[in-house]
C-alpha cells in the first residue's frame, strides 16, 4: 500500500541545496558559431593549451580554482599559468560583491586566441551561499562551448554513509563537497536516480520490514511503493519511468518492475536461483541483472518484457553489480580476480572484456551522465571510500573522506 510521508525539514542545508539546484541566472549571453575544438571520443586526442585569469573580489580566485579543478579532471585540458605564452583558449573571470548584497555577479569571457574572437560572454549572478554551483555552471559552458557536449559539473552523487549499525543515505556534489543527508530512517540501500534527476528510489529497513521507497528531493516527501515480507532491493529506473527491484516475496528472489506511483507490479524472471539488482537500458528494451542461476553470480541480459534471456559474463565465478553505459554500448561491473573485487566493463554483446581497477577491493560502479567517469567504491586506502576515474581506468580521485566509511555511489543524471 502507497504511504506518504512529509519529513520535517529543519536543515537549512537541504533548503541550500534544493535552492542551489535552479538559482544561477545569466544574462549577457554570447556565444560565437558553433566549433568543437576537442573530440573527447577520439583516440588521437590532444589537451587543449588554456589559461585561466580572474580580477574582482576574493570570491573571483575562489570561482576561477573550482572552475580549474572540473577542467583539469576531465583530462582534455592542458592547464597554463596566465603570464606564460601557449595558450590557445583563455578563460577569463571578473567576480564581485556589491556592498550590502550576498550576490555574486561573475563576468565570464572565453576567447580563441588564434581566431582572436570571443566564443563565450556571459555573466552569472548568484547567492554567495551557492558559490560552488555558480562555478560548477561556468565550467559546464566552457566545457560546452569547447566540446560540444554537457559538462557534468552541476551534477550530483547519491550514496551510503556507513555509520555504527546505520547506513544513511546522502546527496553530495560531483567532487564530494556539500554532503547532506537526506534519508534518516532505517537502514538504506540500493538507491537510483529517476531520468530527470527529481525522484530517488531506495530500499529501507523500517521495523524490521524492507520496502522500496521514492523521495521527491525538490518537495522532500517521501512515498512507500511497496513492501512485502522478505528482502526487497530497489535496482534501477527506465528512461520511460518503470522501476526494476528484486523481491523475496514468494521465496528466492525474483526480478518484478513497476510505475513509478508503485502501479503495475510485474513479474519478470522465475527461477530456481537468486536473481538481483536490476538495471535498464538506456533506451528501456532490456534490463541487466545478477542470477546464479547457473551455479554462481554472472551477469544476464533479457527484453525489458523478461523474455530473450541471455547470459553475459562467462570468465570467472563471481560478477555482479551491473550498469549500462549511457550510449548502451557497455556494461561495467564487479568481478572477483585473485581474491579481490575489481571493476571491469564489457560490451553489451559480450565482447571485449576489461579490467580497469586493480588496487584493493572495489565495488558499485556507477556512469557519469556523459559516459566518461566511473565513480565507484574501494577500501584501498583507509577504510572504505567513493572514488572517481575515467573509464580506462585513469585519474583516480577519493572525493569523500578518509574518516568516514562511504559507499554505493550513484551519479544524477543531467542537472541544468
Amino acid at each position: 500500500m502507497k504511504r506518504n510521508f512529509k519529513f520535517q525539514i529543519s536543515n537549512f542545508k537541504f533548503f541550500i541545496f534544493i535552492f542551489s539546484l535552479f538559482t544561477v541566472h545569466c544574462l549577457l549571453f554570447t556565444v560565437s558559431h558553433a566549433k568543437v575544438y576537442i573530440e573527447i571520443t577520439d583516440p588521437a586526442l590532444r589537451k587543449l593549451p588554456i589559461s585561466i585569469n580572474y580580477t574582482g573580489h576574493e570570491e573571483a580566485k575562489e570561482v576561477a580554482g573550482i572552475v580549474k579543478d572540473n577542467l583539469d579532471f576531465t583530462g582534455i585540458f592542458y592547464l597554463i599559468d596566465p603570464d606564460i605564452p601557449g595558450a590557445e583558449i583563455t578563460v577569463k573571470i571578473d567576480a564581485v560583491v556589491p556592498e550590502a548584497t550576498k550576490v555574486i555577479k561573475a563576468d565570464v569571457v572565453v576567447s580563441d586566441l588564434i581566431k582572436n574572437e570571443d566564443i563565450l560572454n556571459k555573466r552569472y549572478t548568484a547567492s554567495k551561499d551557492i558559490l560552488r554551483t555558480l562555478s560548477h555552471s561556468i565550467s559546464n559552458d566552457i566545457f560546452k562551448v569547447i566540446t560540444g557536449m554537457d559538462g557534468v559539473f552541476r551534477t550530483k552523487i547519491a550514496y551510503i554513509v556507513n555509520s555504527s549499525d546505520k547506513k544513511w543515505l546522502y546527496i553530495m556534489d560531483w567532487d564530494g563537497y556539500n554532503p547532506l543527508r537526506v534519508v534518516t530512517k532505517g537502514l538504506t540501500l540500493s538507491q537510483s536516480w529517476s531520468p530527470d534527476g527529481q525522484y530517488l528510489v531506495y530500499s529501507s529497513e523500517r521495523d524490521r520490514n524492507w520496502g522500496i521507497y521514492l523521495l521527491d528531493i525538490r518537495k522532500y516527501i517521501e512515498t512507500m511503493l511497496f513492501s512485502a515480507k522478505g528482502l526487497n532491493l530497489a535496482g534501477g529506473i527506465s528512461p520511460d519511468g518503470r522501476i526494476a527491484f528484486s523481491s523475496s516475496k514468494d521465496g528466492s528472489p525474483e526480478i518484478y518492475v513497476m510505475n513509478l506511483d508503485g502501479g503495475d507490479l510485474k513479474k519478470l524472471t522465475r527461477s530456481f536461483g537468486i536473481d538481483v539488482s536490476p538495471v535498464f537500458s538506456p533506451d528501456s528494451s532490456q534490463i541487466a541483472f545478477v542470477s546464479d542461476r547457473g551455479g554462481s553470480p554472472q551477469i544476464y541480459i533479457m527484453d525489458s518484457d523478461g523474455t530473450r534471456l541471455r547470459r553475459l559474463t562467462f570468465e570467472g565465478s563471481y560478477n555482479t553489480s551491473p550498469v549500462w553505459s549511457p550510449d548502451g554500448k557497455w556494461i561495467a561491473f564487479v568481478g572477483r580476480k585473485n581474491s579481490n573485487n575489481q571493476i571491469f566493463m564489457i560490451k553489451s554483446d559480450g565482447s571485449d572484456l576489461r579490467q580497469i581497477t586493480d588496487k584493493g577491493n572495489n565495488e558499485n560502479p556507477s556512469f557519469s551522465p556523459d559516459g566518461m567517469f566511473l565513480a565507484f567504491d574501494s577500501d584501498r586506502d583507509s577504510g572504505k571510500g567513493i572514488y572517481l576515474m575515467s573509464i580506462n581506468g585513469e585519474r583516480e580521485k577519493r572525493i569523500t573522506p578518509k574518516d568516514t566509511k562511504t559507499m554505493n555511489p550513484e551519479w544524477s543524471p543531467y542537472i541544468k
